[in-house]
């Protein structure tokens, strides 16, 4: 793209690709003791430039310094800021924006920043409650955490602007609230009420110098594109963890059981799926894993890991589920188990300033993971679980951990940091080495950033088996789809309800269930069932459904489809991919009732020609250029590309 920044005057600076002024920009920051400095009315005090970097300082009338560091490395462009204060005595902060961002003017700007239709893409924090993706016209005050990318939904042009560190701050890329034209990449973004789900405001960093992160601005025609080198980026920052053996195929007792655990039901759910699926297409690597869910506690133990040996003597694996950073009991002073020394929950839970504890978030008290009692406590059950022979950990509400708050380690001074803190810890006590055997570490509720410590991210919160699921579910591969294979080693579709979670009101219709396993398919990771087989009917569809070998070779091959259009706040309804060097187009009806679903090959980016459904082995032959697929109710159709004519048959 030919990048370059270059310094205009009164404290603006601008990036060029090429002859294209992709933005222009100032910065801001604000320090507890000498106020703010806004690089509009500091004086430029030093500039050096060199070939591909360029350094302005800028001082403020109280002596305080704010360094501006903007860099193109590998043809990327990068911005980071420091403040600090003239006399090297200390600054503190907790607000840096080295980048407010805007058009630098109507002719040579990309008509992104002025377009009635230009989109900003909302990414929330984390997955929890179910929040959602969106892809929202500009607004005064809207927020995406960490990263958005402005683009048109016509066009497919796009800016992407994106944190490309996530050691210390909570990021946000956000509109200003006097100017929705203007865009602020921003350290220091968590407050009540915002949805980083704190209680407090975001803790200041101190020292002779406090660093921003460093942020990256990619310009391109195609804005999945630019999202899909973001994630190529944050990868050769921080590779993901993991997995040799396969993406999991297997089994959560959650959504079909809840917490009503016994031994019998574990055992039937995974007799089932060794007995009637495996032998019929739905394994991967020759196994699969059957994973206890929350309320396995209620289970006896002997009897459950006499149901886990069963397992593995039959070349299952077997998994099980813990919440490492949030306490669901309640009573504070309740005595916390496994450890031989007496200490309560009270002592490792986070607390405020005064030492109070925070208030519980969705019910929970989150633990402070740099507290010795808790590191102590959970290395102990890591070891129980690696001595009891699971190989499969799913870990849940992990956003507690980044709260903000007063830690027992006081050098850790922000959420991130521990977060970061407790991912570290918590990922070093599984790793092959120390188990003996690899080990699959599955995130459910957490933050997207920081990534790569887990095999598995799920991508959207609780997605059971209804066309509302479906629609929920495809809205976050419609918009994060790059995350697989780049921020974490592979998606998580959440649990495959092809019959009835406990939570739905009424059982799932065949359609709904075949788009349910097509969405999990295309999302470029797990493949995980949950439905209760002392039904017959759970065990007839899952019978049914499951055990495509077509579909399942897609799953396991891990890749992730794209979304042709985005369709706002909602999901979109075709997804392509390129597999093995054939096209593949998997088409969603999710509204209920009569619908015709398609897009052009040229839009889709794939040959005209021959489709053939992989599910019910209908072909169907493009028609002047349109791929549309006739729906009379929720259900899905995945198409593999045959050809360009009847005769020329792959």
């Amino acid at each position: 793209m030919n990048y370059r920044w270059n310094y205009e005057e009164n404290g603006m600076f601008t990036l060029y690709a090429g002859e294209t002024a992709v933005l222009t920009a100032y910065a801001r920051a604000a320090d507890t003791r000498l106020g703010s400095l806004d690089t509009r009315a500091a004086r430029l005090i030093r500039k050096e430039s060199g070939k591909s970097n360029l350094l302005l300082v800028f001082r403020n009338a109280a002596g305080l310094e704010l360094y501006e560091y903007l860099s193109v490395r590998d043809d990327k462009p990068f911005a980071r800021c420091e403040l600090r204060a003239k006399d090297g005595s200390y600054a503190e902060s907790n607000d840096l924006r080295p980048l407010i961002m805007r058009a630098k003017n109507d002719y040579d700007s990309p008509y992104l920043w002025r377009g009635l239709q230009s989109k900003m893409l909302l990414i929330p924090y984390d997955n929890d409650m179910w929040s959602r993706y969106e892809a929202a016209a500009f607004s005064a005050g809207r927020r995406s955490a960490d990263m958005t990318v402005l683009f048109s939904e016509e066009t497919r042009e796009g800016i992407l602007i994106g944190a490309i560190d996530f050691d210390v701050w909570k990021n946000a890329v956000a509109c200003s609230a006097h100017d929705c034209r203007t865009l602020e990449a921003r350290c220091g973004y968590a407050a009540s009420g915002e949805n980083t789900h704190d209680f407090l405001e975001h803790r200041t960093m101190t020292g002779e110098c406090v660093a921003s992160s460093e942020f990256v601005v990619l310009y391109g025609p195609d804005f999945r594109e630019l999202l899909e080198q973001y994630g190529d980026l944050i990868r050769s920052v921080k590779e993901p963890r993991t997995w040799e053996e396969g993406i999991p195929f297997g089994y959560n007792t959650y959504a079909a059981l809840g917490i009503d655990l016994d031994e019998e039901k574990y055992r039937q759910c995974g007799t089932f799926i060794r007995e009637e699926l495996m032998k019929n297409n739905f394994e991967n690597g020759g196994t699969t894993y059957i994973n206890l869910d929350g309320g396995w506690r209620d289970i006896d133990r002997e009897a459950m890991l006499q149901v886990k040996e069963e397992y593995l003597k039959k070349g299952q694996q077997a998994g099980i589920y813990d919440s490492p950073f949030a306490y669901w009991g309640g009573d504070l002073d309740a005595v916390i188990p496994y450890l031989e020394e007496k200490h309560t929950f009270r002592e490792i839970v986070l607390k405020n300033e005064q030492g109070e504890p925070l208030p519980p978030l969705d019910t929970a008290y989150a633990y402070d993971v740099t507290h010795p009692v808790w590191k102590k406590w959970t290395k102990q059950k890591a070891a129980l679980y690696i001595e009891w022979g699971f190989s499969f950990l799913k870990i849940d509400f992990l956003s507690h951990a980044g709260l903000e708050a007063w830690h027992y380690d006081a050098n850790i001074r922000t959420g991130r940091q521990a977060l970061n803190e407790g991912y570290r810890f918590f990922e070093s006590l599984y790793l092959p080495e120390v188990c003996g055997r690899p080990f699959f570490i599955s995130l459910s509720i957490a933050p997207l950033f920081p990534c790569g410590y887990g095999n598995a991210r799920r991508f959207s919160c609780d997605c059971f088996g209804l066309s509302e699921d479906i629609e929920y579910g495809l809205n976050a591969q419609t918009f994060c789809w790059w995350n697989g294979g780049r921020l974490y080693q592979y998606n998580d579709a959440d649990h495959i309800v092809l019959h009835k979670a406990f939570t739905m009101p009424r059982k799932s219709r065949e359609g709904e269930a075949r788009a349910r396993y097509t969405a999990a398919a295309i999302s470029g990771g797990l493949m995980i069932l949950s439905d209760n087989y002392a039904d017959s009917e759970a065990r007839e569809r899952t019978a049914k459904l499951a055990v495509n070998h077509e579909v399942n070779e897609i799953a396991a091959s891990g890749t992730a489809f794209r979304p042709v259009e985005t369709a706002g706040g909602s999901a979109g309804h075709v997804f392509t991919a390129v597999i093995h060097e054939v096209p593949y187009v998997a088409v969603f009806n999710w509204n209920g009732g009569e619908s015709t679903e398609g897009t052009t090959c040229i839009r889709a980016q794939v040959p005209e020609g021959i489709y053939r459904d992989l599910w019910s082995g209908t072909r169907i032959c493009t028609d002047h250029g349109q791929l549309i697929w006739r729906f009379t109710d929720t259900d899905a159709v995945l198409l593999k590309y045959e050809g360009p004519d009847r005769n020329t048959i792959f």
